[in-house]
């Protein structure tokens, strides 16, 4: 162990792929999630917890992740990423909140939802807070009492597959309490120290990394060049691609997922995710032509992609990002599914290939110094002017939350949903998400002052879906436009 580990000893350094989220955090890019499970509590009063029962099945489950116990701190003069810490100290109160739903439906749990995810997170305690919304009735289909549980924390932690895993523990019959730990004495100085020993080490990987980080540019400019992918390019802008407003509209739609293979079977080796592409991006497209804005081009999502499978990185978030063009430029539904299929396919390659894995990692031995410049220059030389060409206009992301064998006090789980605030430039944000009985949900996430009317966003996503269905069940199979489409 050197002189920079001894030093930082009791502490754990946040990843650089991790530490991003840090860097960027501002008003307009709250960089916090929220997922909220729903459980079926009419047989099982008990998991109607009151504040002080809360508290005590959190305290239970601390052991379960660093998160709950550690907070995140900043290294003097940012010669380093920042660490985690223990926080002995903390309030769990603090942490814990019950609130009790007295009228049905949708509206009453929105609002205090929707206050949750717009309010930025303090990153000067532990970065997370458990919310039991007890007594709600009417969001799910069947009658009966219900209790949501919504689990706020920073992206820092961890991405949609990390959390995954932390909620499948929580709500199990795994307790884990949490092991006394303290942060060493004078954590700053330690810190500072470290950086300072360290800083040769990481200046030292970082050059050494410097060629081939500009051979593997180069050879993703070649590819590109060479046509090796269809990537969509720069796009006029949408009215979500402006700054956003600080007010957020959450709603939660239930999917067929029978409506959705069906359209899936109608097009050879598209996939379910294929055909929730087609269906959003034909909403949004509608959504704008009846605000008077409509779009002549095609429409572009950003698609996250779990890398957990093809990379080794040390960081919690392991994903990359696909532009997958959505073809609302094409009148024929299934021969759009077909072209989105092919053109998830050439993103899974691009994002697959070597090149643009080595081109994508050079954050991981920048040092901290220089990406938080970077951050900021960026920051800076951005403008959110929706009549700005863009890469992207929306975020479709299909996350792998499910319910199943997941209770609360013996409750059943009957939903899951949620995600992340819209951002600048960024206005739109959907998340698909298992639900009871095999369905699923997509939680649509809009900033309020470029979408006042969600509801009516709501149900051109119905209707999108129907309509393709019918296509779908009317015309299909069909042969798509190349021999190739992704599976």
């Amino acid at each position: 162990m050197g002189l920079a580990d001894r030093l930082a000893a009791g502490t754990r350094t946040i990843a650089a792929r991790d530490a991003e989220f840090v860097y960027g955090e501002t008003d307009g890019n709250m960089a916090h999630f929220v997922v909220v499970y729903v459980f079926d509590t009419t047989h099982h009063p008990d998991a109607e917890l009151t504040p002080e029962r809360a508290v005590e099945w959190v305290r239970a489950r601390l052991g379960h992740h660093h998160l709950f116990t550690h907070r995140i701190r900043r290294v003097p003069l940012g010669l380093d990423h920042p660490h985690w810490i223990p926080a002995p100290d903390f309030e769990l109160e603090d942490h814990v909140r019950v609130t009790e739903i007295t009228e049905p439906g949708w509206a009453p749990l929105e609002e205090p939802l929707a206050r949750l995810v717009s309010s930025r997170m303090d990153l000067t305690r532990p970065p997370w807070e458990l919310h039991f919304f007890t007594g709600v009735t009417g969001i799910v289909d069947g009658p009966g009492r219900l209790t949501a549980v919504a689990l706020k924390a920073h992206h820092s932690v961890g991405d949609g597959l990390g959390v995954l895993q932390l909620v499948e523990e929580m709500f199990s019959d795994r307790t884990s309490t949490a092991t006394a730990a303290h942060p060493p004495r004078c954590p700053r100085a330690r810190m500072f120290a470290a950086s300072v020993a360290g800083l040769p080490r990481r200046l030292r990987r970082f050059a050494r990394d410097v060629p081939g980080n500009r051979a593997a540019a180069r050879a993703v400019g070649e590819l590109e060049r060479s046509g090796a992918w269809s990537t969509p390019g720069a796009r006029p802008g949408i009215r979500f691609n402006g700054p956003v407003s600080g007010s957020v509209a959450m709603v939660p739609i239930t999917l067929s997922v029978a409506a959705l293979r069906r359209i899936k079977q109608a097009v050879p080796g598209a996939t379910v995710n294929d055909a929730l592409l087609a269906v959003v991006a034909n909403a949004l497209a509608g959504y704008l032509a009846e605000k008077g804005e409509p779009y002549g081009d095609s429409l572009v999502a950003m698609v996250p992609r779990s890398m957990r499978k093809i990379e080794d990185w040390e960081s919690a978030n392991q994903l990359a990002i696909m532009n997958v063009d959505t073809h609302t430029d094409v009148a024929d539904r299934l021969e759009q599914v077909a072209r989105i299929a092919e053109s998830s396919k050439s993103e899974k390659e691009r994002t697959s290939h070597v090149a643009v894995r080595r081109a994508a990692a050079v954050t991981e031995n920048v040092p901290a110094p220089l990406m938080r410049l970077l951050t900021y220059a960026h920051r800076k030389a951005t403008t959110y002017d929706p009549g700005r060409p863009r890469y992207r206009h929306t975020m479709i992301s299909n996350v792998a939350f499910g319910v199943e064998s997941l209770t609360l006090e013996g409750a059943p789980a009957a939903a899951v949903f949620g995600g992340q605030p819209p951002v600048d430039g960024d206005g739109l944000r959907h998340f698909l998400a298992a639900a009871a009985g095999g369905d699923l949900t997509l939680t649509v996430f809009a900033d309020r002052a470029m979408m006042p009317d969600p509801h009516r966003y709501i149900d051109l996503i119905r209707a999108s879906l129907a309509e393709l269905e019918q296509v779908a069940t009317v015309d299909g199979p069909v042969q798509g436009p190349s021999d190739g489409i992704a599976s």
